[in-house]
């Protein structure tokens, strides 16, 4: 049962699994594509570590707590929007202040 494949065979079958998943088990699909599920597991794991380290984009959702969230808008000398959440501070420059900071005091308020 167990064979060696190039990576875009593994590819294939990952994508392949993924086109199906919620309809069919990791134990059914390498049980009928003739894989086992350590092959299978790892191969994917080893995947999308490659797609990581090829600089491919990835979200990362973050949560906001209504205690640590700071907007601070210079209004004197408006050459920046500062956006302070916990540790992150975010600068906006002046072309986009105005947008950016409207957008960012509404989901402020509705968070």
């Amino acid at each position: 049962m167990s064979r060696k494949l190039d990576n875009a065979t593994w590819e294939e079958y990952i994508n392949k699994f993924d086109a199906c998943k919620g309809t069919i088990t990791v134990k059914d699909f390498c049980i009928e594509n003739k894989l086992t599920k350590s092959q299978f597991y790892y191969h994917k794991k080893r995947l999308e570590k490659s797609e990581v380290e090829n600089n491919t984009p990835v979200f990362h959702a973050i949560s906001l707590d209504s205690k640590e969230k700071t907007i601070k808008e210079n209004t004197f000398a408006l050459n920046e929007v500062k956006i302070t959440i916990g540790n992150a501070i975010i600068t906006i420059p002046v072309s986009e202040a105005i947008l950016i900071s409207s957008i960012v005091k509404e989901l402020a308020a509705k968070c």
